[in-house]
């Protein structure tokens, strides 16, 4: 009885308590942002979360993904997991129809459950931290991580490999905890490399744009040995993550190929790798967010400091794998930056950004252990300041960031698609539309529901794909549907027969140059259609266009 109160209070005391906090604000943060951002189905919000639900129902049904291009395989696997637990006592079959006629249901599951993982492991991080360097302001450090940047908080509410990323990324932060401990790493060499590479793996095929970050533990092994245990675990790692994709590799690595060849986003341009004339601009860009410039400045200075006081020689004496671990990080930030340039995007630097949180942490530590007392005591107050501005400034980054979720969300529900249930809907990219949702998902999991699909989507709702293909672009080498036109789930349409069958027709989507592009390909001329049907554009949202000869909105009209 003694002992089990013990162990209560040994669970609940302050620093415990403490260290709840961040973790639980950051669960009830992706729940807000969540709920301000609206159903999946809006424009901003279906991709590629559909077409991950798609492959997960195709993983469930034991059929190989169609959607490799991340792979983001474990990201699929995890869904299709859920989704059965979630199910338990149901046929296969039962779980796929119930699924279909309600996938927002399950699409928040998933993001439930990934969301808690997040959280969970935000909080043995910080648990760790106290335990090993006995202080409140490295573990805050870490546990900071993940609001450094709202980019993080916004795609956190999606079922996308980047909130799974976040899961890799801090697993790795937690691993390298585990190696700062005094005497641990030396001692259980091999454990760590096999650690280091099992999560290297599943980083890799969640996304591939983990790669960068797999040299971060490569100055802590010192034995060849190391190295080839390492390369070897990360390859069986990526494989047996990507088990249930075996059936494609040849696909995957063939859009590895192309991305990796072309000079531009999504593999276009010329077959250079990386555009000369644009490449360095884009490094500059990136690398001058505050959140990887600020760290890497600080990293400098300390290097500088530890360089030239200790006879040149930082990778000996006590801070040796303090001083491997943060140049590891540094590289594999500075790596990534060199990664993402190739096709610049915000997103694509989450995992770099959240070793924002170890680098700021080991260089708090560096200096923590070898100042006097006087010195401490201001660089705690420093620390303290800077953990302040860190709280206020995104504070109010995802206030911000909360409001346009909600604006964007209160603008698509502005057109309420069912007020034009008498005419055949008919949507293209991006269209707030539960049917456009499944069929652009289906499509992405190679319309493997669409003969279910079919007694679900009303009969008045249509997909206009008017997407040109272009077979150079990496985007486009796993699209099925290579022309465009008006499809149901059973296939292309006939034009003629939606004008005959039914008194009016409603056009609703966010690619206004491409509809009216292809559009007089199906129909009149934009012109006749406008003046003799009476189409009229006055419905239109602040992001989604909608054409139709239904009705006049009195809101819209100037």
């Amino acid at each position: 009885m003694i002992k089990e109160m013990s162990d209560k209070k040994l669970i609940l005391n302050w620093p415990n308590l403490y260290l709840l906090v961040f973790p639980v604000i950051f669960f009830f943060t992706i729940f807000w942002l969540r709920e301000a951002s609206g159903p999946y189905w809006l424009h901003f919000n279906l991709d590629p979360t559909y077409s991950y639900f798609f492959n997960s129902l195709n993983l469930l049904n034991g059929m190989a993904p169609s959607h490799i291009d991340h792979p983001g395989t474990p990201v699929q696997f995890l869904g299709a997991l859920i989704i059965k637990i979630a199910s338990l006592g149901s046929g296969v079959d039962q779980i796929t129809d119930t699924a279909l006629r309600d996938p927002e249901k399950y699409i928040q599951l998933i993001s439930n459950v990934i969301i808690f993982l997040n959280s969970l492991i935000l909080f043995i991080i910080g648990i760790v931290a106290h335990k090993i360097f006995g202080n409140l302001i490295s573990p805050t450090f870490l546990q900071l991580s993940p609001f450094l940047s709202t980019l993080i908080l916004r795609h956190g509410t999606h079922f996308k490999p980047e909130i799974v990323l976040v899961f890799a990324t801090l697993a790795l932060i937690l691993l390298s905890l585990y190696a700062l401990k005094p005497g641990l790493f030396d001692k259980n060499q091999k454990k760590f490399v096999f650690c280091y590479g099992l999560i290297a793996g599943f980083g890799v095929a969640t996304k591939i744009i983990f790669i960068p970050l797999l040299v971060l533990p490569i100055l802590l092994f010192i034995k060849k040995s190391n190295f080839f245990l390492y390369a070897l675990t990360i390859i069986f790692s990526f494989l047996f993550f990507t088990l249930p994709m075996i059936e494609v590799y040849d696909r995957f690595f063939q859009f590895v190929e192309k991305l990796f060849w072309g000079s531009e986003s999504y593999g276009a341009g010329a077959k250079t790798i990386i555009d000369y004339q644009n490449y360095l601009a884009y490094v500059y860009q990136l690398f001058m967010r505050p959140v990887l410039l600020i760290p890497f400045i600080f990293s400098l200075f300390t290097f500088s400091k530890f360089y030239f006081s200790e006879s040149k020689n930082i990778l000996s004496g006590e801070n040796k794998t303090f001083f491997q671990i943060l140049i590891g990080a540094n590289c594999a930030q500075l790596f990534l930056i060199l990664f993402v340039a190739k096709n610049p995007s915000g997103q694509y630097l989450i995992p770099g950004i959240i070793l924002s949180g170890l680098t700021i942490m080991i260089n708090f530590q560096i200096w923590h252990k070898t100042i006097n007392q006087r010195l401490r005591t201001r660089l705690n107050f420093f620390a303290i300041l800077l953990i302040t501005i860190i709280i206020i400034e995104q504070s109010f980054s995802t206030y911000k960031s909360g409001k346009e979720l909600r604006e964007l969300h209160t603008e698509a529900m502005k057109i309420n698609n069912e007020e034009f249930s008498s005419c055949a809907r008919i949507y293209h990219t991006w269209a707030s539309s539960k049917s456009f949702a499944l069929y652009w998902g289906d499509n992405s999991g190679g319309q493997s529901f669409a003969s279910q699909l079919s007694g679900i989507i009303p009969k008045n709702d249509f997909w206009f794909t008017i997407h040109e293909v272009s077979e150079k672009e990496v985007r486009d080498f796993l699209l099925r549907i290579k022309k465009p036109g008006i499809r149901n789930s059973e296939g292309y349409i006939d034009h003629s027969k939606i004008e005959e069958n039914y008194p009016c027709i409603y056009f609703r989507g966010t690619d206004r140059g491409q509809f009216f592009k292809n559009l007089p390909q199906f129909f009149s001329s934009e012109e006749i259609m406008i003046s003799e049907k009476k189409f009229n554009q006055t419905c239109i949202g602040k992001d989604e266009n909608v054409f139709t000869d239904f009705k006049t909105c009195e809101r819209n009209k100037e």
